[in-house]
């Protein structure tokens, strides 16, 4: 970063995460002119386009958005350092932006961040619900929770649990089908599927020191979990899900859990950041949060 000011690597993040030069100039209190001008400059120095810019909105290019990870990184490391050689303590501050599945975000993920906030009231909450993988430098991410096996990549891996699954059904749907007896029964009923990977049309079992396999004959398929678990609820057939996802209904006797003896297979939940030795504190505490918080989930076991 030779020959580049602080202050226009600050305003440059500024930019992006503002979504808007004229943004960036009202908050700075400059002329936009002026911003235009310290932009242009940077990306002169670069040598690359970094902000693709219009009236109603300015957006980083490709290039862009992995200069932001880079420089963002960079800015709050030169923060903590500051703080250090100050003698102040580094608390967690700034935006903590977090990726997590829909329905398990919303659900637990989205009140443990306010629980998060709470503690440290310099820290602004951005939490993001999709069931897809995000680029964490694209979307410029801090923590990314998923659940299920992960791809070969070189983000930091950071196993939270492990979450064990059940097969439900609604009482209705059992005194109309029959109540499975034993795993090869399923082949006879009727499943409600996740459209996504983590739900194959085969399920295997593992009790009674064998594993069986079955096929999951489905004519309703959903790509929302909580789709998912609403038709099992309404009777529409049998799910093999998450524990934490049930574990109510089955306490108020909603629905049934089926094959108790048999148990469908377990899935790691995790946390990704991208790799560095170094972290900021706000990272570090929704970490520690994370491990502290899935391990007290119905059905999840620890990892240490």
């Amino acid at each position: 970063m030779s020959g580049v000011a602080l202050e226009d690597l600050r305003l440059f993040c500024r930019i992006v995460e503002l979504g808007s030069l004229r943004a960036a100039a009202l908050e700075a209190r400059a002329d936009p002119s002026r911003v235009t001008r310290r932009l242009t400059a940077l990306e002169a120095h670069v040598r690359g386009r970094l902000i693709v810019r219009s009236r109603v909105r300015s957006a980083p290019t490709e290039a862009g958005q992995r200069y932001y990870a880079g420089v963002k990184a960079v800015l709050e490391r030169l923060d903590a350092v500051e703080h250090e050689a100050a003698g102040l303590a580094v608390d967690p501050r700034g935006t903590l932006k977090v990726a997590a599945p829909s329905v398990f975000g919303a659900r637990h993920v989205g009140p443990w961040l306010h629980a998060l906030q709470q503690r440290w009231p310099e820290l602004a909450i951005e939490l993001v619900l999709g069931d897809s993988a995000p680029d964490l430098v694209e979307q410029a991410i801090d923590v990314a929770i998923r659940i299920g096996a992960l791809p070969d990549s070189s983000l930091t891996v950071h196993r939270l649990g492990v979450m064990s699954t059940a097969i439900v059904a609604a009482p209705e749907y059992l005194r109309r089908a029959g109540t499975p007896r034993r795993p090869e029964d399923l082949e006879r009923h009727r499943f409600v599927l996740h459209s996504g990977p983590l739900q194959p049309e085969r399920l295997e079992l593992t009790g009674q020191r064998r594993t069986v396999s079955v096929e999951c004959r489905s004519t309703f398929e959903v790509s929302s979990i909580l789709g998912v678990s609403e038709a099992v609820r309404a009777g529409a057939g049998l799910n093999a899900g998450p524990l934490w996802l049930y574990a109510d209904a089955l306490a108020r006797r909603e629905l049934i859990r089926v094959l108790p003896a048999w148990s469908p297979p377990r899935f790691d939940v995790s946390a990704l950041t991208l790799p560095g030795a170094w972290r900021p504190a706000k990272i570090d505490a929704a970490l520690a949060l994370l491990r502290e918080r899935v391990a007290k989930l119905p059905g999840v076991t620890a990892r240490r």
